[in-house]
């Protein structure tokens, strides 16, 4: 151990030892001058020599029993930091460990993004083996949840599936509507808000819909493929009809333009709020193309714990298909009524997190389907001709 502290030590050491041999030479001259010196005789009975010889003595000594020692008092105490080091070492490596996997704070002060994200996947490329699946896999999970601007919990889905049968005066579907089906959708979850605004989209330009959707905490969007027979710009096609924030409603402005719409809601918090979290639930209604026979729902923003229900109880559904898309080691709960009850139910539940673009997809096949189906296995039969969806 020869580094800076070590000399300096050992330079201090040897000063030291000089200091007393330059006093003890000194006494001892100061021994046979004083004698000559007639008014300093008193001094005379002060042991002048022998004082210098004990310290020349002691300098000279001390450097040589430092330096004899030296070496040796250095390997024990490698010896003994060793040791100690041995001894210590779990407790060391458990509060290193504990301090990366517990104590975020502390982690926060010493390392930066580039760091943190360096550390997680090397460790996870030790966990599976595999350096570049899992710095890839890590990659995609902390994009996602990096430009995700919330986090929801406990988000419940409920659709409801209606047919149009009877058409009344006043009605704000059109006469042409009749016998089409009508969705209620019913979003409910609870969240810190990232803005004081929603807006709610529907449209049928396929360029303005991706970009809309690069914003879904603030923006929910519905896009109709053109020429399906549905225009995205009336309340038959697309309606906000309810938005409520913890329990109490909020106004909805509306503004449309041709072949698309826009419901604006504020969400009315205060600024001593804002940073705490808030149930918000709205209700839509639409109506889609009248082959349409899928819906797919999906959730925004990484959420914990999803419950989407599919109620057709009113509507000439023979059967429902419904396609999980959460990838996930746990598996989801599906939820099914009995044929035996009224009721006709379909959906799932699932408690952990879900990341952007999980959620599930519902086809269903309508009783006309079968006759349509049956018609083509007979040509001649009517309606043979028919569009099969």
């Amino acid at each position: 151990m020869n580094d800076a502290l070590t000399r300096l030590i050992r330079t201090k050491k040897i000063l030291a030892g000089i200091v007393f041999v330059a006093v003890g030479v000194i006494f001892m001259v100061a021994a046979r001058a004083i004698p000559s010196v007639r008014e300093l005789g008193w001094l005379a009975l002060i042991p002048w020599t022998e004082f210098g010889a004990i310290l020349v003595g002691a300098g000279v000594f001390s450097i040589w029993l430092d330096s004899y020692f030296e070496r040796e008092r250095s390997e024990a105490d490698e010896a003994r930091l060793r040791r100690l080091l041995s001894e210590q070492a779990p407790a060391i490596r458990d509060a290193v460990i504990e301090g990366f996997a517990f104590e975020n704070e502390d982690l926060r002060r010493v390392a930066t993004p580039r760091l943190l994200d360096a550390i997680i996947g090397n460790s996870l490329a030790i966990r599976l083996d595999d350096r570049e699946f899992a710095h890839e896999l890590y990659a995609d999970i902390r994009d996602q949840a990096v430009r995700s601007v919330e986090r929801w919990h406990d988000l419940k889905i409920s659709v409801r599936l209606s047919m149009l049968n009877r058409v009344t005066e006043g009605d704000p579907i059109p006469r042409s509507g009749a016998g089409r089906m009508v969705i209620t959708v019913r979003h409910e979850y609870t969240t810190i808000p990232s803005s004081p605004v929603r807006q709610f989209v529907s449209l049928s330009d396929l360029d303005e819909y991706r970009q809309l959707i690069q914003d879904p905490a603030s923006t929910f969007a519905w896009y109709y493929r053109p020429g399906n027979g549905v225009d995205a710009g009336t309340k038959d096609a697309f309606e906000l009809v309810q938005f409520t924030v913890d329990g109490e409603e909020r106004p909805i402005r509306r503004t449309a333009r041709k072949g698309a719409q826009t419901y604006h809601v504020t969400l009315g918090i205060p600024e001593h709020e804002r940073d705490r979290e808030h149930t918000i639930a709205y209700t839509y209604r639409l109506m889609p193309a009248d082959h349409n026979r899928l819906l797919h729902f999906g959730v925004d923003q990484p959420t914990r714990g999803v419950d989407i229900e599919l109620d057709y109880s009113d509507t000439d559904i023979t059967h429902v298909n419904m396609i999980d898309f959460i990838p996930s080691s746990q598996k989801s709960v599906v939820i099914k009524s009995p044929d035996t009850v009224p009721g006709k139910t379909i959906g799932l539940q699932f408690d952990s997190w879900v990341m952007p673009k999980g959620g599930a997809a519902f086809v269903w096949v309508r009783k006309n389907d079968l006759v349509v189906t049956d018609h083509h296995r007979h040509p001649d039969t009517e309606g043979a001709n028919a569009r099969v969806a």
